[in-house]
């Protein structure tokens, strides 16, 4: 592909030789291009491979026109098209397999993209403004909500121009059904659903993308929906429930919930004590609301809440030093006690410089002096923005491209370490590896700017944390759903895109403006998401909303992290797992020793951790509850401890449920451990027996 670089150096499409004069009415990159992408001529198993197929190369679904251009109209001097004789042209034989073509036939002679390319041929092949580009696109409908499996609806795209004009693209955009299984679209635009259910439709045209939601009702006809809204999250979800005839499930029992609030807000169980108290409230509201109340303003919240955006940020001894580590997760950890902004936290990583074992916030660069990598770090950690595939080639699922990559590298490009400080270079600039130009910095989607402050990285943090910004909030935003409901709005959270819609676009902006409103207060994020009544609904299904998996009609099961496992079994069993007096929870480096940890699993922050339950559990976990020695020990000193106070057996069944599940045994329950405890002889074993049992339940590893 290097070999027409030269003609970028020199300046690009300006200084390429003409063939003809251009008319005015063809242009290269948006007429033409299209339909050999369209065709299929340039995908990775194609002539967009790397090294091309045949001797010809093309960019990858045509992100370089430039490039493109050249190789059809002038490599092998120019022996690809026959401007004296059009149809003779090796472009249009090949593609309609006149001749012979390994890649099959890709159109027809009658097909209306020959007859394009054929009048382009003759008209010169012009390559037209190469300032002139496809600037979005604009889908009709947007939101597809058909009446039953089988029924089909058309798609209308269009392109909008860098001109200011638009244009009609249905028939050469390309198209993508997120799955199959629910929703099918013809090469046409025209969507049909095969079964009941959701999904959404990915289209491509130009280097942009869009997306459709498109969906059949759960059911034909409408339900009753129990359903009343305590805030604006209940009312988007309500509205979603009665669109896709969805039942909700009804509200979770009081113990349900307080062990759900205890350990998604403060990462631990309720305690014996507090379980007891919250169950003799007579008004049930007040009492879920107080809970609420108490658990944000707690020290646990922000133990548990400094892991988890610690877990974000990769603070590790591996990263940043045994030293710079601690530094920095207090650091984080005293911003979360006092109720930082987190814009302000934000503001304050971006800007961070100075000796790393003093600065907190400097440590943020010490993840990487490559401004490339760090490039893709900010932006999938603090944007929810993948930008690696444009490192090489335009991002086949996502408008951006390789100038959108290396200049958001150049915020970083002056951000250097000497020894343990972070400094600010005069100089330096992120290179094109293409053109091999210098990449002036630019935020995502923005123009470039030529005024920038001394330190650049002042203005990425101030276009970052800007209200207007399309990204922060609404990545942040989503993180703390998936925390708290057990599934991102928007899935992976690190992955927001025009072509992976959330699942409920309308409810993701509404908490992200709802959070720039409240200043970017935490606290405030996880009350409005924990008071809803779609957090505090039950996690068994009703009906056919077992089939929702995004829509908020129940609540999701939700497996417990290895931290807060850990931290658990500590409470439930009045004993500890760690080598030192802190919680799991409270651990600053994934590094530091732990058995426990190792086996119930942890973030190692060695990369993104977006589903923390991925790193943990299995038949290891498996095992160690079963079996394991720590766990057996821990046995023996919880029930000797309660058989010391003197402990009746009712009274030790009753406070096990208590500290295990939040809750009482059931009648049934009761009567059955009544029963073994009678067959038992040693009142120590059966007190073990009660315990092991409540810790290997599924009602104990999970959050319902």
């Amino acid at each position: 592909m290097n070999a027409f670089r030269w003609l970028l150096a020199l300046g690009g499409v300006a200084l390429l030789p003409r063939l003809h004069s251009a008319e005015p009415s063809w242009n290269f990159a948006t007429q033409i291009l299209p339909i050999l992408t369209k065709s299929g001529c340039n995908t990775g198993a194609c002539h967009g491979a790397a090294t091309g197929q045949g001797g010809f190369s093309l960019s990858l679904l045509g992100y370089d026109a430039v490039y493109d251009y050249a190789a059809i109209t002038h490599a092998l001097d120019g022996r690809r098209i026959d401007l004296a004789d059009p149809v003779r042209s090796l472009l249009l034989r090949k593609a309609t397999r006149t001749i012979k073509h390994k890649g099959g036939r890709k159109f027809s002679v009658d097909s209306a993209n020959y007859t394009t390319l054929r009048q382009w041929i003759a008209a010169g092949a012009p390559t037209g403004s190469p300032a002139l580009a496809v600037s979005g696109l604009q889908v009709e409908p947007a939101d597809l909500l058909l009446k039953s499996p089988g029924d089909s609806a058309p798609l209308r795209v269009t392109a909008s121009l860098s001109d200011g004009s638009t244009v009609d693209v249905t028939a050469l955009a390309l198209y993508d059904s997120q799955d199959d299984a629910v929703a099918e679209i013809s090469s046409e635009g025209v969507v049909k659903m095969l079964r009941r259910g959701a999904s959404s439709v990915m289209i491509r045209f130009g280097g942009q993308v869009a997306a459709v939601r498109a969906a059949v009702p759960f059911q034909a006809d409408e339900v009753p929906l129990d359903f009343t809204p305590v805030n604006f999250i209940d009312e988007h979800i309500a509205a979603e429930l009665r669109r896709l005839h969805l039942p909700a499930s009804p509200l979770s029992s009081a113990s349900t919930f307080l062990r759900r609030v205890h350990l998604d807000v403060a990462g631990r169980l309720p305690t014996e004590a507090e379980a007891r108290a919250f169950h003799s409230m007579a008004d049930a509201n007040a009492a879920r609301e107080a809970v609420i109340t108490r658990l944000i303003g707690s020290t646990d919240f922000v133990d548990v809440w400094t892991m988890r955006l610690a877990d974000v940020l990769l603070i590790s001894s591996k990263k940043q030093g045994v030293e710079g580590a601690r530094v920095y997760h207090d650091w984080l950890h005293a911003q979360i006690a006092r109720n930082t902004p987190l814009n302000d936290v934000v503001k304050a990583l971006l800007t961070g410089q100075g000796d790393t074992t003093h600065e907190g916030p400097a440590n943020f660069y010490r993840l990487t002096t490559d401004p490339r990598d760090m490039g893709e770090f900010v932006s999938r950690s603090l944007l929810g923005v993948r930008l690696a595939c444009a490192r090489c080639h335009h991002h086949p699922f996502d408008r951006w491209g390789m100038d959108d990559y290396y200049s958001f590298a150049g915020w970083f490009s002056q951000t250097g370490l000497a020894g343990t400080r972070v400094i600010l270079k005069d100089r330096g600039e992120v290179e094109h590896p293409q053109t091999r130009k210098p990449m002036l910095p630019r935020a995502l989607g923005a123009p470039s700017s030529t005024e920038l402050p001394s330190d650049r990285r002042e203005a990425l943090a101030a276009w970052t944390v800007h209200a207007d910004n399309p990204f922060f909030a609404r990545a942040l935003v989503n993180r703390v759903w998936k925390h708290l409901m057990g599934r991102g709005l928007v899935e992976p959270v690190d992955d927001l895109r025009a072509s992976n819609p959330a699942s409920m676009p309308e409810l993701l902006n509404a908490l992200a403006a709802d959070l720039i409103r409240h200043d970017f207060d935490l606290r405030h994020l996880v009350r409005v998401i924990v008071t809803s009544r779609a957090y505090q609904l039950a996690s068994s299904a009703t009906g056919v909303n077992r089939l929702d998996d995004c829509f908020g009609s129940h609540a999701r099961v939700k497996a417990l992290t290895g931290p807060v496992l850990a931290d658990a079994l500590s409470q439930a069993m009045g004993t500890r797992f760690l080598p030192s007096e802190m919680r799991a929870v409270q651990m600053h480096d994934p590094a530091l020793e732990s058995y426990t940890l190792d086996v119930l699993g942890r973030c190692p922050r060695s990369d993104e951790c977006g589903n923390p339950a991925q790193f943990g559990g299995g038949l290891s976990q498996a095992l160690h509850l079963l079996n394991g020695e720590d766990i057996n020990r821990s046995l023996r000193e919880s029930v000797a401890q309660q058989l010391q106070q003197g402990v009746d057996t009712a009274a030790l069944i009753e406070s096990f449920y208590l500290r295990s599940l939040s809750r009482m045994p059931t009648g049934e329950e009761r009567a059955h451990w009544l029963a073994h405890a009678a067959q038992t002889k040693e009142k120590a074993a059966f007190g073990e027996d009660l315990l092991w049992a409540l810790l290997n339940s599924r009602e104990y590893a999970f959050i319902h």
